[in-house]
């Protein structure tokens, strides 16, 4: 193919995924690039992240718009297996998502999830550090041809954080 007609199935690669995010209400940051190299917490253990983390800070995402309030709750069902409960504020209501997230591989990636909600595609949770009391980041990215789809998330164990643990996470 000519270089006009891979730059007309990238972008129409592009917003097949943009329209089919916007379905599945899974639509993230676009922009053209790699996705960065990361690693996971190389020590990370689900069980002391277990419990409540509230939204601090984000890259904006189209599932949460309007959402204020918004924390996550994880507790152990099974081994490398964690239940997950979102919960926000949205238009006054108090709204909630329930669901799980496991370690495929706990042996070499346990900062690695993935998270399942019923009637959504499986998403990716790369827990980039945590020190279990105060903060927690978590980040995931996808290539889709020229383009890299974001996800961050920096969470506390409070609502907020002080500007030395802001620093820090």
């Amino acid at each position: 193919p000519t270089k006009m007609a891979n730059n007309l199935i990238q972008v129409l690669l592009l917003a097949t995924c943009c329209i089919a995010g916007l379905n599945a209400n899974v639509l993230v940051r676009s922009t053209r690039g790699a996705c960065p190299t990361f690693t996971t917490k190389p020590d990370f253990d689900y069980i002391q992240y277990a419990g409540v983390w509230f939204e601090i800070e984000k890259i904006p995402v189209v599932f949460e718009e309007g959402m204020t309030c918004i924390r996550a709750i994880y507790d152990e069902i099974a081994p490398n297996t964690v239940s997950v409960v979102n919960t926000a504020v949205l238009n006054g209501n108090t709204t909630a998502i329930y669901g799980s997230a496991y370690q495929p591989y706990p042996e070499t990636q346990p900062g690695y999830l993935i998270v399942q909600f019923p009637g959504r595609p499986d998403g990716d949770y790369f827990v980039l550090d945590t020190d279990y009391v105060t903060y927690t980041a978590v980040y995931d990215c996808v290539s889709v041809g020229a383009y890299k789809l974001e996800y961050a998330w920096l969470m506390g164990r409070t609502n907020s954080l002080t500007p030395e643990q802001l620093a820090t996470a």
